[in-house]
This record gives C-alpha cells, structure tokens and sequence, in this order.
C-alpha cells in the first residue's frame, strides 16, 4: 500500500512540474521556422498537466475496473500524444478539423454514457466476475465498448504515425545530404514512449493489483520523463527537416533552362557537393532551379536520392583525398568531403565501394 501510495504521489508532481516545464520553456520563440515544434510543445504540456490533475482527482474516487473517468483523462492523453508526434512529421496534418475528429470517439463514448447511465443501476465493477456478469447493463457494455475504442485509437495512431514516419524517413533521403544518424528519430522513439504508456494506461485500468498498480506508476513516470527528455532535444533539429515536414509547393520557376549533365557537371566542378549539411534546397539555389526540379532530375536521372547521389561524390572525393594525402585521418577526410558524423562516412563509403574506409586505404 505504502509503496503504490508513494509512487503515485510521485508520478503526480512529476507530471504537473514536466508540464509546466514544457509551457514555459522558451525553446524556439521568435523562430518562425519552429512554430509546429511549438504546437507539438503546447500539445505535450497540456497532456502532462491533464493527466497530473485527473492523478490528483484520482485519489478521491472509487477504485474499480472500466472506470469511465479513467477513460475520458486517457481518451485525452492519447490524442494529445498521438497529435503532438504527428505534427513533428509533418507540419499539415494536424489543423481544427483534423483535433475535432480526433477528439469525436471520446465525446460520443461519454454523451452514449450519459445518455444511458440514469436509466440503467449503476454497478462497480471492484472484479472479473462482476464484470462479466454485468454485460448485460447498457452501462457496463458502453464501458466495454469505451475500451475497446480507447484501443482501437492508440492502433489508429500507430498507424497513421508509421506511414508518415516511413514517408518522412524517404523525404529526408531527397532533402538532406548527409543525415546524422539517432537523433533525426527522436520522433519515432518519443511517439513509441507515447504508446507504450497508452499501453500501460490499458492495463492500469484492467487491474486492481495494489503492487502492479505502485508499479505502473513508476513506469509511465519513467516514460512521460523520456518523452519530455526528447522533446527538449528536438529544437536543434527541427528548422533543419521543416522543409520536409512542411510540404512545400513547387517554386513557380518553370522548366530549367539547363539540363541535368550541365548541373551535374557543375556540381562536380565546383565541389558543391562539399558543404556540411547540405539540403537539396541550399544547392537547388545555387544552380538556381526549384528543389523538386532538382530532387526529381536526380532521381530520374541517376536513379537514386538526393542523400545517396551526394554521398556518392563525396565517396569518390574521399579515395581521392586517400590516394594523395596518405598521411590524413579518416576522421579529417570525412570532415574535408562534407560528412557531419564518422559514422555515416563509413556507411556511405561501404555501400558504395563494398570495402569500410580503413580496408580501402589498407588495399591502397
């Protein structure tokens, strides 16, 4: 009992201190390049504030399983959560119509509930048994569907949020030339923080274990710490993907007046291929084309992305650089062609020559 009291107390001040947080972190303001990071921003504080205020609540209410509050603070929590991470992949799919929709499962479950509970007897559902031989009360079934709801959104949302990251995953492979490995999927592993704690939040609500219930408490506290933790990070990414995430249109420039062996050339010449994290957008205005034009012409052209067509030139830089300068460290060769992390020169070099960079210099 001690130890489920505690831990509850814990997780209670927990999220309303991360909440606050995350509200007045000052992270992105005055940057009109991190407005969607701050509307994920207001999203994420305002499910961890909810959710420490219904814990507060909690302490007063029965304990029973299918209980509807439970459900109307966690119906909130997965839509905060889940729209939150979706506005991080792509800045159009979260707007008023699409939060209303999202929200509609939760308010038709409650106004069936209401509508049904004052002529129905209400029954507390304190076991299994109870339950099931309950199924029979318009009540207790609109509680069972309730779940089974409250499930079927945090599937939907897995859903929706895998097939936006895998289309955001092959938009930055067209976008970026050089893609620094972890921390571009701090999305990916917050949303999976999400769901898991919508998973334990399942069985939260299915079990009246007084030891499970101390230790559930803990482990989304945990998870709600890791999801604030990331989200924290992910300012010194965001402006970089927003051309991803932001869907663009195609700049009004018309036809190129070049074609793609006279840019490709160009490219070559002129090393442009060199620079540091650079973006089909920053080299599309260099050779002064529309960045679709661009990333379109690679791809139909040379039959792969933008991260590989670059990744390649610079290969081809590096062995050069091996050939004459014998003596440099690989680290300053992936640096000197353009690469941001040892770890994606070494990627790129084996995927395009077969041999890491250390068996090639040890072959020449």
């Amino acid at each position: 009992m001690g130890f489920t009291q505690q831990s509850f107390e814990i997780l209670i001040i927990g999220l309303i201190i991360m909440g606050l947080f995350l509200a007045i972190i000052p992270v992105g303001r005055g940057d009109s390049r991190l407005r969607g990071y701050r509307i994920s921003l207001t999203f994420m504080a305002l499910s961890f504030v909810c959710l420490g205020i219904y814990c507060l609540l909690k302490a007063k209410l029965p304990r029973e399983l299918l209980f509807f509050p439970f459900f109307i603070s966690s119906h909130i929590q997965v839509c905060l959560l889940g729209l939150a991470h979706l506005n991080l992949l792509n800045l159009n799919i979260v707007h008023r119509r699409q939060v209303f929709l999202n929200f509609c499962p939760m308010l038709i479950c409650l106004l069936t509930y209401c509508i049904i509970q004052p002529f129905c007897p209400f029954v507390r559902l304190s076991s299994w048994d109870i339950l099931f031989h309950s199924l029979t009360n318009p009540g207790v079934a609109v509680r069972v569907l309730w779940l089974l709801v409250y499930i079927g959104q945090i599937l939907y949302y897995a859903v929706v949020f895998f097939r936006e990251e895998k289309v955001y995953s092959r938009a930055l492979g067209n976008y970026l030339s050089d893609v620094p490995s972890a921390k571009y999927r701090l999305a990916l592993y917050s949303f999976i923080g999400a769901q898991l704690a919508g998973v334990d939040s399942v069985c939260i609500c299915l079990t009246l274990d007084m030891f499970w219930g101390g230790f559930f408490n803990i482990v989304m506290l945990a998870l709600y710490v890791f999801m604030c933790a990331l989200f924290v990070q992910y300012p010194s990414i965001f402006h970089i993907v927003s051309g991803v995430i932001a869907d663009i249109p195609e700049d009004a420039t018309g036809q190129p007046s070049v074609s793609w062996p006279q840019l490709k050339m160009r490219i070559e010449d002129e090393k442009l291929f060199l620079t540091e994290g650079l973006t089909v957008e920053q080299l599309a205005a260099t050779l002064s084309v529309s960045k679709h034009t661009l990333s379109r012409m690679v791809n139909t052209e040379e039959g792969v992305n933008f991260n590989t067509f670059i990744g390649g030139l610079r290969v081809s830089e590096a062995q050069k650089m091996m050939r004459e300068h014998p003596e440099m460290a690989l680290s300053e060769i992936a640096m000197g062609v353009g690469f941001s992390e040892q770890s994606n020169f070494s990627r790129q070099f084996k995927a395009s020559t077969g041999f890491t960079p250390g068996e090639f210099r040890k072959k020449l």
